[in-house]
């Protein structure tokens, strides 16, 4: 066994110690203890005995580092996303993960119940102000074609998190 391998299993149980300082809904303990294990291998390649520095010291920030990176980058996979979100993320774009989960050639409901429901829709619209109206009405598609958040707000002269405001305090006064 290596000098290196030898500090690691010696020092485990310090991992251990460590890992359960934190916590996390994507990471079990267990995977917090193998990050840490790997910041403690990437410490004892640069231990020198010599500085007279006890390891389990200086082997400290690298398990820290290890565990709270691997938490902030799946915390951040883990992210909720907006269906009305540009993609990719960040971009200026009018593509939108709605555009990926809604199935154009899916079959339309009947004429019919689609007539019920816009009149069951419109006679409840009638709360709205004209702001929050529009911007409903363009959202679901009530009387036209189905617009994104971004395509609002341009359309409007809107910010896009403006229109998630308005829809969101529309859908509110809807529920009421």
């Amino acid at each position: 066994m290596s000098k290196e391998e030898k500090l690691v299993t010696d020092n485990l149980g310090y991992v251990i110690t460590l890992a359960r300082q934190y916590s996390s809904d994507i990471l079990s303990t267990d995977d917090l203890v193998s990050e840490g294990a790997i910041g403690m291998m990437k410490a004892a390649k640069k231990y020198d005995p010599s500085r007279q520095k006890p390891f389990v010291t200086f082997a400290a920030p690298y398990i820290r580092q290890a565990i709270e990176q691997a938490i902030s980058r799946l915390d951040s996979e883990a992210t909720v996303r907006s269906t009305d979100e540009s993609l990719p993320r960040g971009s200026h774009n009018n593509y939108t993960l709605l555009n990926v989960l809604e199935d154009q050639n899916a079959p339309r409901a009947d004429a019919a119940s689609e007539l019920t429901l816009s009149d069951e829709m419109l006679s409840s619209m009638n709360r709205l102000d004209q702001r929050q109206h529009a911007v409903i009405s363009r959202y679901y598609g009530v009387g036209c074609e189905r617009q994104t958040m971004a395509e609002i707000a341009a359309a409007m002269g809107l910010k896009r998190e403006r229109v998630r405001q308005v829809r969101d305090q529309a859908l509110r006064k809807l529920r009421k």
